[in-house]
């Protein structure tokens, strides 16, 4: 008998992610919403994150999908996800954080998600495991509230949601995702969450604001996808595509703060620097290839 389709699907890439995987996955089979499938999309790990996939899927059938991909970017892995999730809905998660037991249940509180719209709540910063431990903080946060296009634009300032770039603690609709056609950019490994977020709030008609707090983003060392090193010209075109997209964004939803002013610039500042950094990077390794190289003398 086959599975009946769930409401949602839980997509987490995962790459070197063995120490962690764990308490990430336990902590979703421990929510309070039920009504979703799992999908670990394992690419190319060293460590044993296949193996520790291929025995959840065998310890919860019909809960837990695996997808095995070669070494590929945390892009890919995810559009994977959206190409074969069941679910009505679905989300991202990263494989070394972990969310609340009302993480999931928290996006379908009323008012209920609808295909035109992205429900968004917020991100916990937890530092329980860092060096040295500290207190967790708000990464994100939110007021419950809803903003259709060409609503008042108060709601939108007020709540500031478009310095969320993150893919994670959003819920979207699959079947318009897979319609409009919108996936990761997968030769970008900078802000390609961004870009990916904002081509679905240009596409959709509606937001909805969660005030829950639930999952935890934790900060540690680690050797995960998204920090892998980034060529220049990959910041070059993701800086790009963003000072595109922010002003489109803003007229969208009628927002002229100065604050996304800021954060406009703020972005384009952060990849440019991280561009003169691979830059120097790139000279001073070229200089000492040269010191290097024996020249004859002219005889």
């Amino acid at each position: 008998m086959s599975q009946p389709e769930p409401n949602l699907t839980v997509v987490i890439p995962v790459h070197n992610a063995a120490p962690h995987l764990g308490a990430c996955v336990e902590s979703l089979l421990a929510q309070s919403y039920t009504d979703f499938e799992l999908i670990l999309v394992e690419n190319g790990s060293s460590d044993d994150s296949r193996e520790r996939c291929a025995r959840y899927a065998a310890e919860h059938p019909g809960r837990i999908r695996t997808l095995t991909l070669d070494e590929a970017s945390v892009s890919a892995a995810r559009n994977a996800g959206i190409d074969n999730a069941r679910g009505r809905f679905i989300t991202f998660m990263d494989a070394d954080d972990w969310a609340e037991k009302e993480f999931l249940a928290e996006f379908f509180r009323d008012p209920a998600p609808g295909p035109g719209t992205i429900v968004m709540q917020g991100i916990l910063l937890d530092f329980s495991e860092a060096e040295p431990p500290g207190p967790n903080e708000a990464f994100f946060s939110y007021d419950d509230g809803a903003l259709a296009i060409g609503d008042d634009p108060s709601a939108a300032v007020g709540q500031r949601f478009l310095q969320d770039g993150c893919s994670v603690c959003k819920l979207y609709h699959t079947e318009t995702l897979r319609r409009l056609g919108i996936r990761f950019i997968e030769h970008l490994c900078s802000r390609e969450d961004h870009l990916f977020f904002f081509t679905c709030i240009s596409r959709m008609q509606s937001v909805v604001w969660r005030s829950g707090l639930y999952m935890h983003y934790m900060r540690r060392g680690r050797n995960t996808l998204s920090t892998r090193p980034m060529p220049a010209c990959e910041l070059v075109e993701a800086a790009e595509r963003l000072d595109r997209f922010i002003p489109q964004l803003a007229d969208r939803f009628g927002i002229t703060d100065i604050f996304y002013e800021w954060l406009e610039n703020g972005m384009k500042e952060d990849l440019e620097a991280q561009i003169r950094r691979l830059s120097l990077l790139f000279t001073g390794n070229i200089r000492a290839s040269l010191s290097r190289v024996q020249i004859p003398a002219e005889s």
